[in-house]
């Protein structure tokens, strides 16, 4: 840089000092003045008590815990060894929120599984049967089905529908009373020979 620069440049230093000072010289000094005035403060000292010191895992609680699912029992057939008819109990987790016998009841309906199947597992309740309600009445429970419940197949076929029923039924209620309601009445013969049936359903109730 030249000399020539070098003056110029001072000169515009001290005409821009000049100018400051003629326009805002007042304010500049009383700012100083107040920053004169004011107090001193004093940080805290530091010391052991003030000292916080941060684990290097910070412990955590449990809020939160796994229930065990409830589970149902649900009766379907199958073969022995033998190709004898048997009943072979199943279980099903429940669904958060359902009632448990209400539960099983819909899932005896709905019939084995694929996996189930392919185990031997059938059902001699006819697909088309719908539920249409189940009653809780204090230690009463009322199973509401359609009436394909009784049609197809012979006495055999009913029997076993009927003990599939029955065994879901009474091992999922708590020992209450069941009773089996076809279209809304009480059922106390089923199937075209009219087999008879005792209520409150038992795994007595077909025997004569």
């Amino acid at each position: 840089m030249s000399n020539f620069s070098k003056i110029v440049i001072l000169i515009l230093l001290v005409l821009s000092f000049l100018f400051i000072r003629e326009k805002y010289g007042d304010e500049i000094f009383n700012f100083i003045y107040q920053l004169k005035a004011l107090p001193k403060v004093e940080l805290p000292k530091i010391n052991n008590e003030n000292i916080v010191e941060i684990p290097d895992e910070i412990p955590t609680e449990e809020v939160t815990t796994i229930a065990e699912k409830e589970k149902v029992s649900v009766y379907f057939l199958a073969l022995d060894s033998n190709d004898n008819g048997i009943y072979k109990k199943v279980t099903r987790d429940v669904i958060s929120g359902d009632d448990k016998f209400d539960y099983a009841i819909k899932e005896l309906l709905k019939g084995p599984n694929l996996v189930e199947k392919s185990m031997g597992a059938y059902s001699e309740i006819p697909k088309s049967t719908k539920l249409l309600g189940i009653k809780h009445k204090g230690n009463k429970i009322i199973i509401d089905l359609s009436s394909d419940f009784q049609y197809g197949g012979g006495t055999d076929s009913i029997y076993s529908r009927m003990m599939q029923l029955i065994e879901t039924a009474i091992n999922n209620s708590n020992n209450k009373k069941i009773y089996l309601y076809l279209d809304g009445k009480q059922l106390n013969f089923i199937g075209g020979e009219g087999i008879m049936i005792t209520q409150p359903l038992n795994e007595k109730s077909l025997e004569i």
